[in-house]
């Protein structure tokens, strides 16, 4: 069954007859099922989730809904009891996943039907990615869309019948009776319509519809097909609503970089100044929101996400070198600022994320009117600060309050003056809740951003920061075996690493060798990548999201298609061209290559929704430069020379730093290549290599620089 049939036969079995229930249920009780947890019982004692660690899912453990996490517990009473499920999920700082939780969760009405005729599981998306993904798929599938919360309804056997997003009170009450009527008098209807969908679930891309090559000619067509789609007037994709999407401009800043296409290069500036300057950046603070809900980058949708800013700095920090704009750099710098300041762990790790709501109310904490601009500085220069920051009587948010944006021309750099007296403010203000659950994949990404703050800036705090977050996921998130946890609350670990955990952490891994030299975390990184081939490939390529011993709901699940966060897949080709190259195993070279071989087809199809995937490519046809320096590290200090090398970013060049008399012998027992470089005279040298074969030894970067200006242009 294809998915226009599908997402009609969903609508026709619920959607279109919730309409007819909804009058019979505001007046009439259903029959009580024998057994059942009343929502009264379920207040005194809280439900299923009173224990869990997750902060999402302790916000609703004191919901008269009985819930249960999702476990074989909560799976093996459907089946026992004959009763469909109603899944939930969402994650601590979602907006909208509060306002269900107070309009429907929250009531008895809706608590006593679901307690009595469902079974019902409340997932942490964060925590349960794969669940998450597989059903979201399902809702995409039945209505076009997705977000968060998400519900599902599914029989005992976990496959889904129903699919939505946020669904108001009267609406879900009237849904529920009239799945709850359709199990008695339709069940196999819901069920043929279930089983349909999956199939198209499990269902797998066609290897031979992904065939083709992958050439320079296609890297340009997919920055061509950018070009189409982007927003001229406002930077970024034109829509109705802003996501950063990181990855798909580190692509075009790459493929500026390689064949110096102005076109990319002005759509990458004009988004990151635009970006940099709107309503998505916290200025005060210095973090940036998930999305704005408006085309020009004004309003934002107030959560603060960690996988949003450690992409966003990363991709500053190299912006800043590539396009000789040091106010890039210096966004880089105040994200991982605000990271180590409001984000981090004790132990060295990042926090997940800001909740969206402050107090209960989206954005309170984030706004300015004049007014208390002038009370937070004085009624000398809070005018005029107003100006600069775009807050007037007016507003451009709710109550007449405005998001600030730096827009305007601040000469007398009065923000600058006042930003800590705005901080101290607004530190007063109620503030927004902080998840403190630990990512392995998050933290994998902010590793990387710290590695690369330190690469661009010389600061050694960030490469100690970096240096911390391996150190808190080796002795919290890693087993006595070496394989990973998903995640960790207060330092206890919970839940199965999944593909992005792996090839995220690997990365960040490897960003962290090239700063440090430490080959420990070389070492680490070789780990993960022998665990995600073995226990993750796919016969026709790429991987699955996860193990093979994982039992998933219904089939393992491949995603290739690069999001806010890229595709653990695209991530694992990006991580095995780093490793080889650093490495010298030109097997995952090849590997990498052909990976990328076998998904042309699909990627000339889908252009930058496979963006990670087109810049593992552009890497992968090269030139890609293995630089090793020798003697120029002294106690994690680089000297001018490899501080030279590391400044430049480049995606065309991997960077190794070995002692003067030579490779120590960790990083000897990972990379064999390098046994045979040293530099006698104690004085640095750098070693231009590509694929094994390297050039003489020079003193200076001049001779690498004239090689690498002649294949990469910036």
């Amino acid at each position: 069954m294809d998915t226009r049939t599908i997402r009609q036969t969903a609508r026709s079995l619920v959607l279109g007859l919730v309409v007819l229930s909804m009058s019979a249920c505001q007046g009439d009780s259903m029959d009580i099922i024998e057994g059942a947890r009343t929502p009264e019982e379920v207040r005194r004692t809280g439900n299923r989730l009173r224990d869990e660690s997750s902060l999402y899912l302790q916000q609703h453990a004191q919901n008269p809904v009985d819930w249960f996490p999702w476990a074989e517990e909560a799976l093996a009473r459907a089946r026992q009891e004959d009763k469909p499920i109603f899944l939930s999920s969402g994650y601590s700082s979602c907006h909208w996943c509060h306002v269900m939780e107070h309009e429907v969760f929250e009531h008895d009405d809706v608590a006593a039907i679901l307690n009595k005729y469902f079974v019902c599981i409340k997932v942490d998306r964060e925590e349960l990615p794969d669940v998450d993904a597989t059903y979201m798929e399902a809702v995409q599938i039945m209505t076009g869309g997705g977000g968060w919360p998400m519900s599902v309804l599914m029989t005992p056997d976990l496959e889904p019948f129903f699919g939505g997003t946020y669904i108001p009170h009267d609406q879900f009450l009237g849904l529920l009776n009239q799945v709850v009527e359709l199990w008695t008098t339709r069940r196999s209807d819901l069920e043929n319509q279930a089983s349909q969908l999956a199939a198209r679930l499990k269902s797998e891309p066609d290897p031979t519809a992904s065939a083709g090559s992958v050439d320079q000619a296609l890297l340009d067509e997919a920055a061509t097909g950018a070009a189409e789609h982007f927003d001229k007037q406002y930077g970024g994709y034109a829509g109705e609503r802003k996501f950063p999407v990181p990855v798909r401009w580190q692509y075009l800043l790459h493929h500026y970089r390689r064949t110096g296409d102005a076109q990319s290069r002005q759509m990458t500036e004009k988004t990151l100044e635009a970006m940099a300057q709107g309503g998505l950046r916290d200025h005060v603070g210095g973090a940036f929101h998930r999305y704005t809900v408006d085309p020009h980058w004004t309003v934002p949708h107030f959560e603060i996400m960690l996988y949003d800013n450690a992409q966003l700095a990363t991709l500053y920090f190299e912006a800043g070198e590539a396009l000789e704009r040091p106010d890039f750099t210096a966004v880089g710098v105040d994200v991982l600022e605000f990271l180590d300041r409001e984000m981090s762990e004790p132990g060295g790790a990042i926090y997940a994320s800001y909740d969206a709501d402050s107090g209960g109310e989206e954005g309170s904490y984030y706004v300015w009117t004049p007014a208390q601009l002038v009370a937070a500085v004085g009624s000398d220069q809070g005018p005029a600060l107003a100006a600069v920051l775009g807050v007037s009587e007016k507003g451009n948010f709710e109550h007449g309050a405005s998001v600030v944006t730096r827009r305007v021309p601040d000469p007398d750099d009065l923000f600058a003056q006042h930003r800590q007296q705005l901080r101290d403010v607004r530190s007063k203000r109620t503030p927004p809740g902080l998840d403190t659950k630990v990512i392995t994949a998050w933290n994998g990404l902010a590793m990387s951003a710290f590695a690369r703050g330190a690469m661009a800036t010389g600061r050694q705090d960030f490469r100690q920061r970096a240096e911390d977050i391996a150190a808190y996921l080796d002795r919290v998130h890693r087993d006595d075996g070496g394989g990973l946890h998903r995640a960790s609350n207060a330092g206890v670990p919970t839940g199965q690493a999944v593909l992005e955990d792996h090839s995220l952490l690997a990365r960040g891994l490897l960003d962290l060798y090239q700063v440090t030299g430490e080959a420990r975390y070389l070492a680490w990184a070789t780990d993960l990548v022998g665990i995600v081939q073995g226990e993750f490939s796919r016969a026709d390529g790429a991987w699955y999201d996860t193990p093979m011993q994982a039992t998933s709901p219904v089939g393992r699940r491949l995603d290739l298609f690069d999001s806010v966060i890229p595709s653990g897949s695209s991530v694992m080709v990006d991580v095995l061209i780093t490793h080889g190259a650093l490495t010298g195993n030109t097997e995952n070279m090849d590997e990498a290559g052909q990976q990328i071989e076998a998904q042309a087809g699909l990627m000339r199809r889908a252009g930058l929704e496979m963006a990670g995937w087109y810049d593992a490519a552009l890497r992968h046809l090269g030139p890609l430069y293995e630089l090793v320096v020798a003697g120029d590290l002294e106690d994690g200090q680089p000297g001018e020379l490899l501080a030279t090398v590391l400044r430049l970013q480049s995606p065309g060049v991997v960077v190794t730093s070995i002692p003067a008399d030579g490779p120590t012998k960790g990083q000897e027992a990972q990379a064999p290549l390098l046994k045979p470089m040293a530099n006698r005279n104690k004085l640095p040298i750098l070693y231009t290599c590509q694929r094994g074969m390297c050039q003489a030894p020079s003193p200076n970067v001049k001779e690498f620089n004239k090689l690498y200006l002649g294949s990469w242009k910036h």
